[in-house]
């Protein structure tokens, strides 16, 4: 699951430019005005039309970031939406406030979009005839005025913490379904501190292999839903072939209890819910897997 930051500030203060140098260093996936007009053309510039174009945004947000880290740039001047974004968004959504005067967005207006507003030929334009909120639920604030020395790059710098990503341990398997035997090798990783990826082996639907893979990595998601775990959805894999060492290591488990052992993903496919946790067994009892009986 990938995290999204949504920057906030005024036109000029140059949400834009550091969103896409920061994009382009975390690989992250950019929202701006640009990149979601074909699927979000705003017209409506009153308080209320803002506030659905954002919170739609918001929405198509949560649904990239289940695939990549998202940043988000726009204006978002008003501080009750800003507060909705982040109830609609992830919990460790961030709200990024790129602070910068009127005076110097004013200066950067190569657009002349400012004195149009001065002059009342643009109506509702941010800062001028429409307020913009100090953003009180901001969590970073970057000041990009120019007068504090800090360019794009030292920007982009302080926002590098939130995309660090600590090394995961990948644990392949075909999870048919997910049983105690997996959510055990699967904690005992947790409790290291480790952060989990489940590599869900994309094996044919068949009369042995019942449940598809994305319902398997739906099963896993809605089991470790809050916790330092990924499913993945990855190719058939006959083999698992390296070289020389190259930064990490094959490890088998050597110290699974007996009884977590002799739990056979096979049994639980014939029925024995004895060896599936309370929450898979919900999962599959919604999804019409299971009768519930």
């Amino acid at each position: 699951m990938g995290r999204v930051v949504w920057f906030t500030g005024l036109s000029g203060a140059g949400k834009t430019t550091i969103a896409m140098a920061a994009g382009e260093r975390f690989g992250c996936e950019v929202l701006d005005g640009d990149t979601i007009r074909d699927f979000f053309a705003n017209h409506d510039f009153s308080r209320e039309g803002r506030e659905r174009h954002l919170l739609g945004i918001a929405k198509m947000a949560r649904m990239i970031s289940k695939h990549t880290d998202v940043i988000c740039s726009f204006i978002t001047p008003y501080e009750d939406v800003r507060e909705k974004i982040l109830d609609i968004l992830h919990d460790d959504a961030v709200m990024v406030h790129v602070s910068t005067s009127l005076e110097v967005c004013e200066e950067r207006d190569v657009k002349g979009l400012y004195a149009k507003a001065r002059s009342g030929e643009i109506s509702n334009f941010t800062g001028i005839s429409d307020p913009f909120d100090e953003p009180q639920c901001a969590h970073i604030t970057l000041n990009s005025s120019g007068d504090a020395g800090n360019t794009v790059d030292d920007m982009v710098e302080q926002l590098a913490h939130l995309f660090e990503r600590k090394r995961a341990v990948l644990l392949p398997g075909r999870w048919q379904p997910l049983h105690v035997g997996h959510e055990w090798l699967i904690q005992r990783e947790l409790d290291q501190g480790k952060r989990v990826v489940v590599g869900i082996r994309d094996t044919p639907v068949s009369d042995s292999d019942p449940y598809s893979a994305d319902v398997r990595k739906r099963m896993i998601e809605h089991r470790y839903e809050g916790e330092d775990v990924e499913a993945w959805i990855m190719p058939d894999i006959e083999a698992i072939s390296y070289g020389r060492k190259v930064g990490y290591e094959l490890r088998e488990a050597d110290d699974i209890p007996p009884e977590v052992f002799a739990v056979s993903a096979t049994g639980v496919r014939g029925g024995n819910r004895a060896n599936v946790s309370q929450k898979v067994m919900e999962f599959m009892i919604a999804e019409g897997i299971w009768d519930g009986e």
